[in-house]
């Protein structure tokens, strides 16, 4: 998932996009709720307070030290299981690594006897796993939660103020890999729909459906993929109400106004594998340049061109900002001020501007993540790998990005003669090449004969997706149980839809419906250190989760949407 970005617009207190989806599947265009382009003024449904349905409120049941200590003990075994997803990993009934997601599936079942006591238990290409509330209603579209079971290798566990697999508790803190990305959703989740079908009386109006894959942390391919299979036969395209998954770019408080960002689109994502094939021999009579030299050449021409900012009227982003002068314009002044021109380039601009993950949010990214080759040190490597990682921006497409690649590195193409063998097969890209064709002068000035061969090839490519609503029923409920769920004496909640720079298993559930939500309910400082050394989540911060996924749940089964 995308790390959250919490102070986006701090520092200037004081100063309808449709792509296609990965893997065949199609994703579903607006409907008739969503706002017209250019009318979104960033007004807030009503506050929605779960009620009539018997059950005793949230704050009742996750309030207490003993709840607190409950729920550690919940999360404790959960995060001490090493369910680890290696990016070499084999098979799933082949693979030993695997081993570990069957004791989860062993601690889930002994932490949560009332579920599996209760719901339809189904797993899905062996780890995946599927939990089916039958609602009273079948007339009514289910609604899914997701989450994943799967964390990140940890480098060197030496390296940790706590062992990454002790799930250490402080007080405050509980350590460990994946105690926030994703096991505090996962843990979450289980524990609200604990807490319901504890109560033996209480049945569901609508479907519930918890969904768990296992390999999002490698893209999905084994888990999210053959999960959405087999909701696609079950419900059809369009078929689930409303889908929430972990992201989004947490809150942010502006004055006595806090802004929840749950993420309504992703970017895209391409990870570009370049192939340096040219001629060895002894170190001792080099070439003038091995290949390692010419892919550095590449590499700098690569990264002396970046990618431009774009913010995009009636894109998430220019939403934000809409809200942000409507709600904050005494914190915002010169946001406001720029809205109120219509200066969308002085306003991308200034976003842009104001940090890294701002930038990010409004520009493809790319970033040289792997470089290999040579055998030995005294023979010229005869091949080079160099992998790019880009999230795309929804100005862009991979097939542009494709062919910027080629564009930036013709130089040196021409330069060294290089014979490249450009995404080979890629209809898309060759569609666009041929759009866009530019002819550049012959300028190889090479002495030397390197018999080179350049190859380049995608990898895991998906594309923006579809922008879900922030208007009608559906978001009302979504956004009025953010507001009863975070509401603090003398402020109001914002509730408004972002863009995530990072992907989530929910990009292989785009046919599935157009309410697409990826939140994670964490406050402010209630987690740190994703994927990287002393990840840690605040324990009360995850009751909070706990609180607020049980609100949703009543909220939406309430509801005749």
């Amino acid at each position: 998932m995308a790390l959250k970005y919490l102070p986006l617009l701090a520092s200037v207190a004081t100063v309808s996009a449709f792509v296609s989806a990965p893997f065949g599947q199609k994703p579903l265009g607006p409907d008739s709720t969503d706002h017209a382009l250019g009318q979104f003024t960033c007004e807030l449904p009503p506050v929605l307070v779960p009620s009539g349905d018997g059950l005793p409120s949230g704050d009742s049941l996750f309030s207490s030290h003993e709840a607190l200590l409950k729920q550690v003990e919940r999360h404790q075994a959960i995060v001490r299981v090493p369910s680890i997803c290696f990016d070499d990993l084999g098979d799933v009934d082949k693979d030993e690594r695997w081993g570990p997601f069957h004791d989860l599936h062993d601690t889930l079942a002994a932490t949560y006897p009332t579920i599996y006591k209760r719901a339809k238990v189904e797993k899905v290409n062996t780890l995946g796993l599927v939990y089916t509330i039958q609602g009273s209603d079948t007339s009514l579209k289910p609604l899914l939660l997701a989450a994943h079971q799967d964390v990140v290798p940890v480098a060197d566990a030496s390296t940790w103020t706590y062992p990454p697999f002790d799930a250490y508790w402080d007080g405050e803190w509980l350590w460990g890999r994946g105690s926030s990305d994703d096991k505090n959703s996962l843990t979450a989740l289980m524990s609200a729909v604990e807490a319901l079908l504890s109560h033996p009386n209480w049945v569901p109006t609508r479907t519930i459906i918890l969904a768990f894959g296992f390999d999002e942390e490698c893209s999905g391919y084994r888990g999210a993929v053959k999960i959405n299979d087999l909701l696609t036969e079950r419900y059809g395209d369009n078929g689930i109400g409303l889908i929430l998954d972990e992201g989004g770019l947490g809150m942010q408080l502006l004055g006595d106004t806090l802004y929840v960002l749950p993420a309504v689109m992703e970017k895209g994502h391409v990870d570009i594998w370049a192939e340096l094939q040219v001629m060895g021999g002894h170190s001792s009579i080099p070439s003038p340049h091995t290949g390692i030299g010419i892919a550095a050449e590449m590499i700098t021409a690569l990264e002396a061109r970046p990618y431009k900012p774009q913010v995009l009227k009636d894109s998430p982003v220019y939403n934000h900002l809409v809200c942000v002068a409507r709600y904050s314009s005494k914190e915002a002044p010169k946001i406001t001020e720029l809205l109120e021109k219509g200066d969308l380039e002085r306003l991308t601009s200034v976003f842009a501007d104001i940090s890294g993950a701002s930038r990010y949010m409004v520009q493809t990214s790319q970033a040289i993540d792997v470089i290999s080759g040579g055998a030995k040190i005294n023979a010229m490597p005869e091949v080079v790998k160099i992998g790019i990682n880009y999230r795309v921006a929804p100005q862009d497409s991979i097939p542009k990005v494709q062919d910027t690649l080629v564009k930036n590195i013709d130089s040196v193409i021409q330069k060294y003669n290089l014979t490249v063998k450009a995404f080979v097969g890629d209809k898309e890209y060759e569609a666009y090449r041929s759009e866009h064709a530019s002819t550049s002068p012959n300028t190889n000035t090479a002495d030397f004969d390197y018999n080179g061969v350049l190859v380049l090839k995608s990898h895991e490519g998906s594309d923006v997706t579809p922008i879900s609503p922030t208007s009608g029923p559906i978001w009302d409920i979504f956004s009025g149980t953010i507001q009863h769920a975070f509401a603090f004496e003398g402020g109001k909640v914002v509730p408004v839809g972002e863009i995530m720079n990072g992907n989530t298993d929910t990009r292989h559930y785009l046919n599935l419906s157009r309410h697409i939500y990826r939140f994670t309910p964490t406050q402010q400082r209630g987690d740190e250190n994703i994927h990287t050394v002393d990840e840690r989540i605040r324990m009360d911060s995850h009751l909070n989760m706990v609180k607020f996924y049980y609100d949703l749940v009543r909220n939406f089964d309430a509801a005749d949407v």
